[in-house]
């Protein structure tokens, strides 16, 4: 199996993931309070993350002692933006605003993203990138239908939360690549979920205050377990092997695919149909990628990273 295979592979289940999360999150949000269950969510993917690493027995990253604080410290810097503002943001502005607005919004990750590691010096334009994420772009538009997006008094708090959370994302994409290439995704993302664990504990003080236990029906069980599981420990782990592998900018390329994993469950598990203009967005789509990707397009994987 190349290099190349397992990156986009693990990338592609990311998004399965991801398209999948949307509706499970909007069914805990309704039981939960959005910060009290990102506590919930995070504490226990942390310590699942910290049994799975001692478990299987993969070696700490090999850091001196004076490197030991610089660890630590990027770790709790990187889940500020990857995990604290990115998944605070996406709990409760998916609480104020509606499906469709939030699904647009969304949409912005990977353009943020381009512009973010261009504007750092991280990455360079091309003609064929450009004209590849603008593609893609359209084509997710297109697809969520644009055209009825709204902006309104009942969803700007929601709207603007979402815009916080692609741009925090992005910019965890972008600075952290270099730590994941250092030290590896096992016991580096453990220890991002624990400080991002901290953070949204203080953040969530005050949801704490009217909190009562929900009933635990057999759904909402079920998609609590995916949501640490699939869409917490799966998403994150995987997205930082890929992003030690290639540019930023191409993992959150991949997000662009939510769409079509979201319209191909549909058709699969409920007979949904595939519309004409879902297929025309679904061809944009898969070009813009393919122009982004294409070998000439982008850096190779590094030789020492495995």
């Amino acid at each position: 199996m190349t290099k190349e295979f397992r990156v986009y592979g693990a990338l592609l289940l990311v998004q399965i993931l991801f398209g999948l999360n949307y509706a499970i999150s909007k069914i805990l949000v309704h039981s939960f309070p959005p910060l009290v269950w990102a506590v919930f969510r995070l504490w226990i993917a942390t310590a699942l993350m910290m049994l799975w690493a001692r478990l299987s027995r993969v070696k700490f990253p090999a850091v001196t002692r004076e490197e030991k604080w610089q660890f630590f410290s990027q770790c709790a810097l990187f889940s500020l933006f990857g995990i604290v503002i990115n998944q605070s943001a996406f709990l409760i502005g998916l609480k104020y605003t509606n499906a469709v607005n939030a699904s647009i919004l969304n949409t912005l990750t990977p353009i943020l993203t381009l512009l973010i590691a261009i504007f750092l010096g991280r990455e360079k334009w091309t003609v064929p990138r450009g004209i590849g994420f603008t593609l893609a772009f359209v084509g997710v538009l297109v697809v969520r239908k644009v055209e009825e997006f709204q902006l309104s008094d009942q969803t700007w708090f929601g709207d603007s939360l979402m815009l916080v959370n692609c741009l925090s994302f992005s910019l965890y994409l972008v600075m952290s690549k270099g730590f994941w290439q250092k030290y590896g995704s096992v016991w580096a993302t453990a220890f991002l979920f624990f400080w991002g664990s901290v953070g949204v504990t203080v953040l969530s003080v005050s949801s704490w205050k009217d909190f009562v236990w929900p009933v635990m029906t057999g759904t909402l069980v079920a998609s609590g377990i995916f949501a640490i599981l699939g869409s917490t420990l799966l998403t994150y782990l995987l997205g930082n092997f890929a992003l030690a592998r290639i540019n930023p900018s191409r993992v959150a390329l991949f997000i662009n695919l939510q769409p079509i994993v979201a319209g191909l469950l549909a058709w699969s598990w409920f007979g949904e149909p595939i519309t004409p203009r879902a297929i025309f967005a679904y061809v944009l789509i898969f070009v813009g990628m393919l122009l982004v990707l294409k070998p000439a397009n982008h850096l190779p994987i590094p030789a020492g990273v495995e």
